[in-house]
């Protein structure tokens, strides 16, 4: 799985701005950051780098940023799209998010590193379906009823900045 191929930060979507496109490119940088971790532990597990370090790093970036992220992104996009009556999509949204969190836990539980690494592969998985559902279904349903998604975005950034005093290492 090759980390650009999956994103384009350049597709054009006529019912988003430049802060949607800043979206997906922000989101990009997160999922290549993500596989990135996730490939040293796979690569740690399976014997072909000496490389002890790689489960906590891959955690520390886990709740450092991709669950920080989510979180936000539940604060202000979920609570946009439940104004709008998608209450389902938000339902989806929120199991992935539920698995997401397991995940991120079996990682951590682990027992030994191939068991971790496994686990770290679903979640990129996952991430990328996550990642694709919000760029594909719940911005463009928000365009289409009416929210202005660029302000909505603005509204995420301003968010991780505030919460998590703008530390998140894939910026």
């Amino acid at each position: 799985m090759t980390h650009s191929a999956e994103f384009d930060a350049n597709q054009p979507d006529e019912d988003v701005g430049a802060t949607a496109h800043s979206s997906r490119s922000h989101h990009e940088r997160l999922w290549a950051a993500l596989v990135d971790r996730a490939d040293r532990l796979t690569a740690a597990a399976d014997g072909r780098e000496d490389d002890r370090q790689a489960r906590s790093i891959l955690v520390e970036f886990l709740h450092g940023d991709v669950l920080a992220h989510l979180q936000t992104e539940a604060g202000v996009v979920y609570q946009e799209a439940r104004s709008i009556g998608a209450e389902h999509l938000v339902a989806t949204l929120e199991t992935d998010h539920k698995f997401m969190v397991k995940l991120v836990e079996e990682i951590e539980q682990a027992d030994t590193e191939q068991e971790a690494a496994r686990c770290a592969r679903a979640l990129v998985v996952l991430i990328a379906l996550r990642i694709e559902k919000e760029e594909a279904i719940v911005l463009p349903a928000l365009a289409e009823a009416g929210v202005d998604v660029n302000t909505l975005l603005e509204g995420v950034v301003a968010g991780m900045a505030t919460d998590y005093d703008a530390r998140f290492t894939y910026l």
